[in-house]
Parts: C-alpha cells; sequence; structure tokens
C-alpha cells in the first residue's frame, strides 16, 4: 500500500509506466479502521485490465418496498461508475442471483459460463460464507434475524398486494437486474455462481475486485462471489461503501436510522472483512453518493449530549470500542418505551472542555451549530470551569448563558437540559458546582437533570466500582512493571488504563492508584439509565401537548 503524500510523485511514474499499455491505473484511496474505530486510508493503483467490479443482486424487485425505492435511487450513479470503468478496460460482473434464466443464451452469460476452468478452484467457493477468522470476536452491530425488512406492516400488506397483481412471487419478486443498469454483451459478463466467477477472475489475471450492490449484510459479504469468498481466498477486495445499502430495521438492535445501521455495517467490513472506496473515486467529481431524505424513513427525534470529558467517554470508547457506549445506551433504553418515537442521540462531549473553550476554540460552529436541529440538549458542565475559571461563581454563570444564547439560535425549537455535575466519590459530590448550575437552570427557567443523588447511591455500594484506573507507569516499582506492560496507553508518561478492578491486586496498594474517578461503562451505565428516566417522561409531554 502506499501513503498518500505520496501520490502526486507516483501518479507520474504510474501514467508513464502504462501508457505503453494503453491504460491508465486507477488511483484509489482505501480505507479501512482500526479495532478502535479510527480510520486508516491508503493510496493503491490499480490496472483496470486486472481489475473487476461485480454487481451484487441490483433486482429490479424486492420484497421489501423500502429497498426498491433505495434501489432505484442509487442505479443511475451505479450506472455511471459502471460506464466509466468499463471504459478504462475494468470487467464489470452483473450477479442477480436466482436470475441466470432471463439472461440464458446471451452473450455476457455464456462469457461466464465458457471462461477456462482455473487452475486452484478454492475449498467452497461455490457456498455462502458468513464468517472469516477476523469476524470470530467481533460484536456484530445489527440485529438483522428478522430479515431487516424496514417497511411498516400497512407498507408490507400493500406491496405485498402489488406484487401479487403483478404476477410474480411476493417471497421471491425478483426476475432480473434493474434495468437502469446498461448490460454490454460484448464486454460484461453475468453469472451467480462463485465457481464461474472465479474461473473468470483467474483466466484474466484479475486480482482486484470491487463489490457494489445490495444488500450489504447479507448478500454483498456472504455470496459465493461476495467480499469474504474474495477476501479469504487472496483478491485484493474493497467494498463501494456509497453504493450499497442494507437490509435493516430501525425497530430492531441498536435501533439506529436504516441510513445509519449501514454505516454501522461499513465500518464493521472496514474493521474486519475488506477496505472501502466510494464511487467519486471513479468518477472523479468529488460527490460521494448519499440518499435522498424521501428514503430516510420516519422522522427521529435529535438529542445532542454536550459537556466534558464525563460526557465523551473516551477511554471506554478506546479499551471497549465494540460495545455499545453511554449515547448508544441512551437510545437504546428510550427504544425499550414502545409508545416513544425513535431517537438519535449525537455526544459531543470533549475532555478537558469547559464552555469558554467550547466557545472561544470555534469547536461550538464546527460540532454543534452544525449537528441536525436537536429536540433536547443536555449540557453537563462545571468540573473544568471551576478549575480553569479565576472568578467561577461570577464567570461561569456568564459563560453558561453566553451558551444558552448560541443553542436558542441554532437549535431553535430544542429543550435545553442543564445537568449537574456527578460526584467523584461519596466525600468529593461537587455540591458548590451543583448548586450554581441549580440557580442558573431556576434563573434561565430550564429543567434541571439532577444525576447526583443516584451516582452518588450508587458510589456507596462501592466507592470503586464505577471509576477506571489510569496510573503512570513510572509511579510504579520497577519489579511490578511487567505486570503492567499488557495495559499501557503509549506517551510521553506511559500510563496503565484499565476498565475495571483486574490489576487492583498488583497495583491497589500503590498511593493514588484509585484516584481517577473518571467513569467506566459501568458508570456512564448508570448516567444512561438515569437520563432515559429522565427523558421518557418529557417526550410524553411534550408530544401530548403538540397533539392538542
Amino acid at each position: 500500500m502506499i501513503k498518500p503524500s505520496l501520490l502526486p510523485v507516483l501518479c507520474l511514474i504510474f501514467l508513464t509506466t502504462f501508457a505503453g499499455a494503453a491504460e491508465t491505473p486507477l488511483a484509489l484511496y482505501l480505507q479501512s479502521r482500526a479495532a478502535t474505530g479510527e480510520k486508516r486510508v491508503v493510496t493503491d493503483f490499480w490496472p483496470p485490465s486486472r481489475s473487476a467490479i461485480i454487481v451484487c443482486d441490483m433486482w429490479d424487485l424486492h420484497t421489501c418496498q423500502r429497498a426498491v425505492l433505495r434501489g432505484a435511487e442509487m442505479a443511475p450513479r451505479m450506472n455511471e461508475v459502471l460506464e466509466k470503468a468499463r471504459a478504462a478496460g475494468v470487467l464489470i460482473i452483473h450477479a442477480p442471483s436466482s436470475c441466470m434464466a432471463a439472461y440464458e443464451g446471451t452473450p455476457a452469460r455464456l462469457r461466464a459460463i465458457e471462461a477456462p476452468p482455473a487452475a486452484r478452484i478454492p475449498n467452497q467457493i461455490a457456498e455462502w460464507c458468513k464468517q472469516i477468522p477476523t469476524e470470530e470476536a467481533a460484536i456484530y452491530p445489527i440485529d438483522q434475524s428478522d430479515g431487516g425488512n424496514d417497511d411498516t406492516l400497512e407498507e408490507k400488506e400493500k406491496w405485498t398486494a402489488e406484487l401479487v397483481a403483478r404476477g410474480v412471487n411476493p417471497k421471491q419478486p425478483w426476475t432480473r437486474e434493474t434495468d437502469t443498469l446498461r448490460i454490454d454483451q460484448e464486454k460484461d459478463a453475468i453469472s451467480d455462481s462463485g465457481v464461474e466467477i472465479w474461473n473468470l477472475l483467474e483466466s484474466r489475471n484479475i486480482d482486484n475486485v470491487i463489490l457494489m450492490g445490495v444488500h450489504l449484510n447479507m448478500c454483498v459479504s456472504g455470496r459465493p462471489f461476495g467480499l469474504r469468498q474474495m477476501a479469504k481466498n487472496g483478491k485484493n477486495v474493497v467494498l463501494m461503501r456509497d453504493l450499497t445499502d442494507t437490509m435493516y430495521n430501525p425497530k430492531r438492535w441498536p435501533f439506529v436510522s436504516h441510513q445509519h445501521g449501514t454505516e454501522l455495517f461499513v465500518e464493521y467490513v472496514e474493521k474486519h472483512i475488506s477496505p472501502t472506496i466510494t464511487s467519486d473515486q471513479i468518477l472523479s467529481d468529488g460527490k460521494p453518493f448519499t440518499f435522498s431524505a424521501a428514503t430516510a424513513g420516519p422522522k427521529r427525534l435529535q438529542i445532542l449530549l454536550i459537556g466534558d470529558s464525563t460526557t465523551e467517554a473516551s477511554i471506554p470508547k478506546k479499551l471497549a470500542p465494540d460495545e455499545p457506549q453511554f449515547e448508544d445506551h441512551v437510545r437504546i433504553l428510550l427504544a425499550t418505551e414502545p409508545d416513544l418515537p425513535p431517537t438519535d442521540v449525537y455526544n459531543e462531549g470533549v475532555s478537558g472542555e469547559y464552555i469558554r473553550r467550547l466557545l472561544d476554540s470555534g469547536r461550538y460552529d464546527k460540532d454543534i451549530a452544525t449537528k441536525p436541529k436537536a429536540d433536547y440538549i443536555f449540557i453537563r458542565y462545571g468540573l473544568n470551569d471551576a478549575a480553569k475559571l479565576e472568578n467561577f461563581t461570577v464567570d461561569f454563570p456568564k459563560d453558561f448563558r453566553e451558551l444558552l444564547g448560541r443553542l436558542r439560535k441554532d437549535h431553535p425549537d430544542a429543550v435545553l437540559i442543564a445537568m449537574t455535575a456527578i460526584p467523584y466519590s461519596t466525600v468529593n459530590n461537587h455540591a458548590e458546582i451543583n448548586t450554581l448550575i441549580t440557580r442558573i437552570a431556576t434563573e434561565e427557567k430550564l429543567p434541571l437533570f439532577d444525576i447526583s443523588p443516584r451516582y452518588l447511591a450508587e458510589l456507596e455500594k462501592g466507592a470503586d466500582m464505577l471509576n477506571y484506573r489510569r496510573y503512570a507507569l513510572s509511579k510504579v516499582p520497577e519489579a511490578l512493571r511487567p505486570l503492567a506492560t499488557p495495559y499501557l496507553q503509549p506517551g510521553a508518561d506511559p500510563q496503565i488504563v484499565v476498565l475495571d478492578n483486574r490489576l487492583d491486586a498488583f497495583f491497589g496498594h500503590l498511593p493514588g492508584w484509585f484516584s481517577d474517578r473518571h467513569p467506566t461503562l459501568a458508570g456512564y451505565n448508570v448516567i444512561a439509565s438515569e437520563t432515559a428516566k429522565y427523558l421518557a417522561p418529557m417526550i410524553r409531554m411534550v408530544q401530548a401537548t403538540a397533539a392538542k
């Protein structure tokens, strides 16, 4: 793989090299993710003659009407990609599964059937692949056990009746690939067979494969010609992440929007299966495809969390990136209330932040003002403000009111909720900070969410049960340092960081071992539980008022 910084120089080299062969390489930015979720982008150059695009299951019809609408919206952009890639010399393989009868005897179909048998046929290449070794320890990102159909009951009944009226099987209505995608009978191939497609690739010395189409969490990943089979059998395979969709029902875990469910599965692919690219890398227009509001699904309540490190939860996200986090549990808990509308919860907390820094650094304008118009905003500041402000009792209320003014302007329909600081311990419950926050809420006529009593009650069950351990390696005796090696976070002053009590037996006797009071996942679950309990009746009250 090649670093993006070397792209200008290497592009010239590659263009010169391939000029004699009358083809220009595809310069692709391959995006993958570390286990913690950080993006990694490298640049690679693919000769078109050694590259293929497989179009997975872009059928004419589907059992889910919303899936049909999303596919129809995506197909024109997909066809543009296919036309340009084909002209460059990329092999286009159309793979509308179970629809081969519609193409019997056509040149494109015969091209796949008649490809010379490969010298090596991978084991089980004719079968679905539901998991590869890199996925074995991963948490699957969405619940698709209901089949992922996101039509409402009324929509399902109406769509089923329409399919019957068209004379197709409503349980398997697809008959061919959508006509929006042009099939070039002189160049393309048509197949739904893992063996045939493998033979095609091997007979043309094709090592590089792009997958696009539907549905990512099922067919695109699992088909005999899908991402998993290509990856495990040694092809350089990538997903075109903007030209795909999932079968995901937002009424299932993790209760996110359909679009966000697709984004979660793309991230899963980038972590565990293959890199991804976007269509603008082929079309060179700088405009990746996005679905329109028309296919976005029902409106969702927008909840915004702003605050400091006790809101952000950076360490739990770093050490347990695949587990549901604070904002996820707020959303999930609200989703368990059958009478509440679906919600999106955005966590915009930042470690070390206080109100003045939020406003003066430009982060407010970049990250808060630009968020979707919020319905509810939780504001949790005070801890860092008390440490940073020379005259806290005067300047903090002033800063708080300035923030309220900005929020009221940028999120005019939002209910602004002042939130108390969590107690750091049973003896340090930040009463002076929370008294000031309570006074501001009263004067500004804001709802006050006092998290302190519940959190304090949980701390009294075990003073160190809700807090992670973060301790400088330099403070550990030399003889004990080998015990810390697997848990070190690098830096100028390496830190031992764990989310639980697993190292207490080794280091619990050291002065200050328990001094970091930031919440663990358990601590954030307490906050999430109370947040949902507080917010649910408020949502009901607002809805009841609006309905009158």
